[in-house]
């Protein structure tokens, strides 16, 4: 039941199209994110007691003899970096691909390629070392309760939240998650979208198809096991990041052009400005009205 209500909430939005689902991404995913980090912080500054000794736990866990003695032998360590690699692209997509195309759509503000790439690794800090830091000390704040042992993901930080909140905790966390998975979703939809325009496959059937596969896949992933769901979506997500890093190796050349741009109009002290003329191999990739209005400056 759950999966079906999700998926027709996401579908009756990605029906508003393109800029229906941007305006509402536009203000519902920033909202989400500060709820989020403003209930983490006040419940520290509640619990400020705890912080000393939860923040010299991680640093202890991460650097002492044991776990340095246990990381020899190789497999641990190896254990926790692949984990590591695999479940942090879930939390910011690093690498894979999947958001360059709404970032390019967005407006860049200097009007430089580089400013708008700038702002996307900022998302990356945002993404990982606050929303994810957050979550991770309210877990370490609800103490070492012997019956998390069994637990992991959402059921851990459900857990942990009743402890610090009582028990409309754990419901709060369900209604941020269920959120998050819909503006997921959502802005999912819209970068498959965005590539049936670049494919030219942008006609009323194309995107009717899309949209009911979206449904679809909404409603199968509910029915699915977790275990299938997290190998599927691995094995998924690493074909995204090879094709993706392949693509970043063969367009380094552009890359570093617009960067050496961007750094020399920082050094003369002028607003970055990226004028397509200037480079006309870059320039015919583009589209007929892109940076227009910056050429006219």
């Amino acid at each position: 039941m759950t999966g079906i209500i999700l998926a027709v909430f996401a579908l009756l939005a990605i029906t508003r199209g393109l800029h229906g689902v941007a305006r509402l991404m536009q203000g519902f995913v920033p909202l989400m994110a500060i709820i989020w980090v403003l209930t983490s912080m006040v419940i520290c500054v509640i619990n400020i007691g705890q912080l000393p000794h939860v923040i010299w736990s991680i640093f202890e866990s991460a650097f002492g003899w044991q776990e340095a003695a246990g990381g020899a032998a190789g497999y641990t360590l190896s254990q926790a970096i692949t984990n590591g690699f695999q479940r942090s692209m879930f939390s910011n997509e690093a690498g894979m691909g999947s958001t360059p195309n709404a970032a390019a759509a967005a407006a860049s503000w200097p009007p430089h390629p580089a400013a708008q790439g700038i702002v996307q690794m900022i998302g990356i800090f945002i993404d990982t070392l606050v929303i994810c830091t957050a979550s991770a000390m309210l877990i370490l704040l609800a103490g070492n309760d012997t019956t998390y042992m069994p637990l992991e993901g959402i059921q851990l930080i459900q857990k942990a939240m009743r402890v610090l909140m009582g028990s409309w905790g754990a419901e709060f966390v369900t209604l941020v998650v269920i959120l998050f998975a819909f503006s997921s979703i959502v802005a999912n939809y819209i970068y498959a979208e965005n590539n049936l325009f670049f494919l030219r496959l942008n006609n009323p059937k194309a995107i009717w198809c899309l949209r009911i596969c979206t449904f679809a896949t909404v409603i199968g992933g509910t029915l699915l096991s977790l275990p299938l769901m997290w190998q599927l979506a691995d094995i998924i997500m690493a074909c995204m990041a090879i094709t993706n890093l392949t693509a970043i190796l063969l367009l380094s050349p552009v890359v570093h052009t617009i960067a050496s741009d961007y750094l020399r109009q920082r050094k003369l002290g002028v607003r970055p400005v990226f004028d397509p003329l200037r480079y006309p191999d870059i320039g015919r990739q583009l589209s007929p009205d892109a940076w227009d209005d910056v050429s006219q400056e």
